[in-house]
């Protein structure tokens, strides 16, 4: 196995535990966020921090781009939908920036008590148009957004956007059997703990769509649903409701004893991945039960690779689903084939655990699925005032294998990585 590569890129502009690292659709820009609730906005084109500011009042938990404006997601129960980034992108002097955030335009209260993220998906209906030949024309762009109830950290609602409108409540809610009393158990089987990690997925040149969790107890649990199903409202709390859940369950399994510390889901929805405090990295085949190929109490759904490390904090697939990378509390990075759980090399840099992993975006898959890509990050005049180390970059790997951490050093460490593809599909 060659020797790992150092990160060709250190950004040291954060003064705490990173907590979120996000590279935008068009794998220009990263942005990072920490546990003060700072957030960096890094241009990839000639790193440098172009914006740096005070976000939130707790933690960042998670950041995204939706249609060029970035979401951030904070421990201050909010959520921050902000003004797309103006172009070019100049600043005379990093300190001139260092309190100048985006504007936010609106925000969205949210539950952050179990530390866990939003889920965005990204989708666009197309209507007929007799005046198009019927190739038929897009209309405004959507969006779901899954978050944790405000009710209860046990749930998830799902809202549309930009309309910011709940329309599904409590859609993993299980009723109460009407025969307890006050002084019932209630089954342990019935009882998950909070939610820790929400993904929502689109199957591709479908309609159909996938919602996956893991719990505090370890469970996971995945749902499906349809694109059409998102105009009727739905709220399970509603006992007297007389509409149908739009999610069903299709599949729910333990794969740890303990919390579930990181979870992944593939584009595809093929694998689920899951890490936890003990030394096991976990994968679900959601292919096989999505397309029904399982038997009853099929125990090949789940099957877990032992690692040496013992305590592992995130985990993160790469836009081919090909590739997996779990950071560990001891500060690496290791790399498996998703296919077949073989160990593909170990990245170091961090001293201290590695909190927070993103690959970036497979440029021809975001085109295929109409996603929005921006220009090239222009030209920036700032003064080299940030600490920032970087290596020689004229043999880099194009930016779809690049790989961005985030640690408790306060380090963003961004890495060049090989073509795994054909080893891991060994």
């Amino acid at each position: 196995m060659p020797s790992a590569p150092p990160p060709f890129h250190l950004l040291r502009s954060h003064h705490s535990p990173i907590s979120s690292v996000y590279f935008n659709p068009s794998n220009t820009l990263l942005y990072s966020g920490d546990q003060d609730g700072c957030i960096t906005i890094l241009d990839l084109k000639v790193r440098r921090v172009i914006a740096y500011w005070k976000a939130h009042q707790n933690g960042i938990l998670g950041l995204e781009e939706w249609q060029g404006s970035l979401i951030s997601h904070g421990r201050d129960n909010i959520i921050h939908f902000y003004e797309p980034l103006k172009k070019p992108y100049i600043s005379s002097s990093l300190n001139e920036n260092l309190k100048k955030g985006l504007q936010v335009i609106k925000s969205l209260p949210t539950n952050a008590l179990n530390f866990c993220r939003f889920s965005l998906l990204p989708f666009s209906l197309k209507e007929s148009d007799e005046n198009d030949n019927g190739k038929g024309k897009s209309k405004e762009k959507e969006a779901l957004l899954a978050v944790p109830s405000l009710m209860d950290s046990e749930l998830v609602d799902i809202y549309h956007l930009p309309s910011m409108r709940r329309i599904h409540a409590s859609v993993n809610y299980t009723p109460k059997p009407s025969s307890l009393t006050k002084d019932s158990i209630i089954p342990e089987e019935s009882r998950s703990g909070l939610v820790m990690s929400i993904h929502l997925r689109q199957i591709p040149s479908s309609s159909a769509l996938t919602l996956s969790m893991g719990y505090e107890d370890g469970r996971v649990e995945l749902f499906n649903s349809s694109i059409d199903k998102l105009a009727d409202l739905y709220d399970a709390r509603m006992a007297k409701s007389d509409k149908d859940n739009p999610w069903k369950l299709l599949w729910k399994g333990k794969g740890h004893n303990e919390a579930i510390m990181g979870m992944d889901v593939d584009a595809q929805s093929i694998y689920g991945w899951t890490v936890s405090a003990d030394h096991r990295l976990v994968r679900y085949d959601f292919g096989k039960v999505i397309q029904d190929r399982m038997s009853k109490d099929d125990k090949t759904i789940i099957r877990d690779y032992p690692m040496k490390q013992i305590g592992n904090s995130c985990v993160a697939v790469n836009a081919s689903g090909k590739i997996v990378a779990v950071g560990g509390w001891d500060g690496k990075i290791r790399l498996f084939s998703a296919s077949s759980l073989k160990p593909l090399g170990t990245l170091s840099s961090h001293r201290e655990t590695v909190h927070t992993l993103s690959f970036a975006h497979n440029q021809e898959q975001h085109n295929e699925e109409g996603g929005v890509i921006t220009e090239e990050a222009s030209t920036i005049d700032i003064e080299d005032e940030s600490e920032e180390e970087e290596v020689d970059v004229d043999n880099l790997p194009p930016k779809e294998r690049w790989l961005a951490s985030g640690g408790k050093d306060t380090k963003v460490a961004l890495w060049g990585l090989m073509d795994f593809e054909e080893s891991s599909s060994n």
